[in-house]
C-alpha cells in the first residue's frame, strides 16, 4: 500500500472526519513510529506504527456506510453534548452510534435533511465547500421580503466581511405575515440563511433542508433515519 495523508488514515479507519483528525493531529495525540506526527504527513498504514490516544491504530476495513436522517428542532448536530441534551446519534440504533459522525451541520432550531457517515473521506467529499453540493432549504421568515431584497440576497451578501457566493432563491409565497422561501446553496457558513434574514431585519420562523447533495428527504419522517445507497450518491 502506499504512502498516505495521516488525516485521511484517520479518517478511512472510522476515528474520525478529517478534520478532527487534524485537530488531533495538531493537539499531539497521534504518534507515527513513536514520534509526534504532523498535519499533512504521510505514512504507510501497512508498515508503520500509528498510535491515536495511545492505542495502536488496527489496519481494519470499515464498510463506508451513509445516513439519512431527519433531524427534528432542538436537537444537537453532535455525537455527544455536555449538558446532556438529545443529540443525533441519540436516534440511531446501537450499531450505529459508535464510529459514525454528521456531515456538516444544522442549528439547534433547524430541521431536516443531515447526512451521517463512518468514513471521512465521504464526509470530506460532501462537506468541503470546492465539491459544491448543493443544500436545498424551504424557509419561513416573519415579514415580506421585497423584489430588491432578493436580489441582493442572490448576488452575494458581505458577511464577516467576506461576501456569500451567488445563490438560487424562488419565492415560494408571501401572506400578509410572512414570506416563504426555497433557497439553494453550494456553500454553508455557520447559520448562514439565519443570519442573512436577520440582517434585512427580519427573524426565521422555521428553516427545514429538504435536499442535500441530491438526496432528498422524501416522506421520511421527522427523527427517522434510512441508509442511502452510496454508489447512487452525487459525485462519488
Amino acid at each position: 500500500m502506499s504512502n498516505q495523508r495521516i488525516n485521511k488514515i484517520l479518517a478511512n479507519s472510522g476515528i474520525c472526519s478529517r478534520r478532527k483528525a487534524d485537530i488531533m493531529i495538531r493537539g499531539g495525540k497521534v504518534l507515527i513510529n513513536g514520534s509526534i506526527a504532523e498535519v499533512g504527513m504521510k505514512v504507510n498504514p501497512e508498515s508503520d506504527k500509528i498510535k491515536v490516544n495511545g492505542k495502536e491504530l488496527k489496519s481494519i476495513n470499515i464498510i463506508p456506510q451513509v445516513i439519512l436522517f431527519n433531524k427534528p428542532k432542538n436537537v444537537i448536530t453532535s455525537c455527544s453534548d455536555k449538558h446532556n441534551r438529545k443529540t443525533i446519534i441519540d436516534f440511531l440504533p446501537n450499531e450505529y452510534k459508535k464510529g459514525f459522525f454528521p456531515i456538516g451541520r444544522l442549528d439547534f432550531l433547524s430541521r431536516g435533511a443531515l447526512l451521517i457517515t463512518n468514513n471521512g473521506e465521504i464526509c470530506y467529499e460532501l462537506s468541503h465547500p470546492k465539491f459544491e453540493h448543493k443544500k436545498i432549504y424551504i424557509v419561513k421568515i416573519n415579514g415580506k421580503l421585497d423584489r430588491n431584497e432578493l436580489d441582493k440576497w442572490r448576488s452575494g451578501i458581505d458577511l464577516d466581511g467576506k461576501k456569500t457566493n451567488p445563490c438560487e432563491i424562488n419565492l415560494i409565497k408571501k401572506d400578509s405575515k410572512c414570506t416563504f422561501l426555497k433557497i439553494t446553496l453550494k456553500e454553508g457558513r455557520n447559520r448562514q440563511i439565519r443570519r442573512i434574514v436577520s440582517l434585512f431585519g427580519y427573524k426565521v420562523l422555521d428553516l427545514q433542508r429538504v435536499n442535500f447533495a441530491n438526496i432528498s428527504l422524501g416522506s421520511l419522517k421527522e427523527g427517522d433515519w434510512k441508509l442511502i445507497n452510496i454508489n447512487k450518491m452525487q459525485n462519488l
